[in-house]
């Protein structure tokens, strides 16, 4: 969104209509005129700050004016006449918004004539909402600043777009051990466990300092500070050994290197900031090029579509195992091109899945 100024609205009136009740319209949709296409449906500056104002206050459940002021440019005197229009809105819908306080506005619920500060749990949902809105890209960001909330849209439960991932059961291993990760972290303490090694088949113990669990196709993994190692981990949640234990409370927890991007679904832990990082090229057919080279796969990936409709795109990693496995999911509409040690290596790796098809 386009953060709005107070002059970019002058040529509109800003009062509103006589209406029974509040709707999207008082809040300064632009109706425009039959025939004109899109510009017909483009939100005015005005409502795009109600909207923002809006969603902030159902997420977080107060907004900071002088925040608000400055990202949009605007003056005290529009933030309270938007205010005014979304307290209506508000209201219809249930909640009640604070007068401004020490230049704090906050929402509350209301239930039975008492005022319930939104729960932990909404605004939860909601931060996971804007999660997915980011990594799913411009479908459900298109959706989410569309919307407009009239009654034509059908029930909530009525929709369009859908998601299809993996969904991680209930009361199995990986949720228990997530579960007991997540309250671990919410202490800010070391969490202890076993994990396998490749030369003790009972795994060894791990002191570690969680940071955060990562969905990465299909798996969960805990990114965290290795006590023993003295370096950045990833350990997949289905291996763990144990169900790990809080270990005492961390002093001072520790950032997260720049290095490291949690957002990549390639290449999500690269070792430390001087550790070599090869850049693998793979090339791939009009059958799957733009199914590739239309996500970001890690923040420095490069992609190029070429004339005929193939594409290539070069991922660096530490392993390029990581590329290869990645590569030949798309079966042969995709190989390895560049280095050749990646190309030998993804030869190896089809050999020896071909030999384990002819031993059968």
């Amino acid at each position: 969104m386009v953060p709005g100024r107070a002059n970019s609205v002058a040529h509109r009136s800003d009062k509103v209509p006589e209406r029974p009740v509040a709707n999207v319209a008082a809040m300064g949709v632009a109706h425009g005129t039959p025939g004109k296409g899109d510009a017909a449906d483009t939100p005015s500056a005005s409502t795009v700050r109600k909207l923002m104002l809006l969603v902030c206050l159902m997420r977080q459940g107060r907004v900071q004016m002088a925040r608000f002021l400055e990202r949009f440019e605007v003056s005290e005197r529009s933030f309270k006449r938007d205010l005014r229009h979304v307290r209506e809105l508000a209201q219809e819908a249930g909640f009640v918004i604070s007068p401004i306080r020490d230049g704090v506005v906050t929402m509350a619920l209301q239930s039975s004539g008492l005022a319930l500060q939104i729960d932990k749990g909404r605004r939860d949902v909601e931060q996971l909402l804007d999660t997915l809105a980011r990594v799913l890209g411009e479908p459900v960001g298109r959706q989410l600043q569309r919307v407009r909330g009239d009654n034509d849209a059908g029930p909530l439960t009525r929709r369009f777009l859908h998601f299809a991932f993996p969904e991680l059961v209930g009361d199995t291993w990986v949720a228990d051990v997530y579960d007991a990760l997540e309250k671990i972290w919410s202490k800010n303490a070391y969490a202890r466990f076993m994990y396998p090694k490749h030369d003790q088949p009972r795994g060894v113990e791990r002191l570690v300092e969680p940071h955060a669990v990562v969905a990465r196709a299909g798996r969960y993994y805990l990114i965290a500070y290795a006590r023993v190692a003295k370096g950045w981990r990833y350990f997949a949640l289905d291996r763990m050994l144990t169900k790990p234990q809080a270990a005492g409370t961390i002093p001072t927890p520790r950032p997260l290197p720049d290095y490291i991007h949690l957002d990549d679904s390639i290449g999500m832990i690269i070792g430390d900031a001087k550790t070599k990082r090869v850049a693998v090229t793979v090339e791939l057919t009009p059958r799957a090029a733009r199914t590739a080279v239309s996500r970001r796969w890690q923040h420095d990936q490069e992609a190029v579509m070429h004339e005929d409709g193939s594409a290539s795109i070069t991922l660096h990693v530490t392993d390029v195992d990581e590329v290869v496995r990645w590569t030949l999911g798309f079966g042969g509409a995709a190989h390895v091109t560049d280095p050749p040690e990646a190309v030998a290596r993804a030869t190896q790796m089809l050999e020896a899945m071909a030999e384990q098809y002819r031993e059968r």
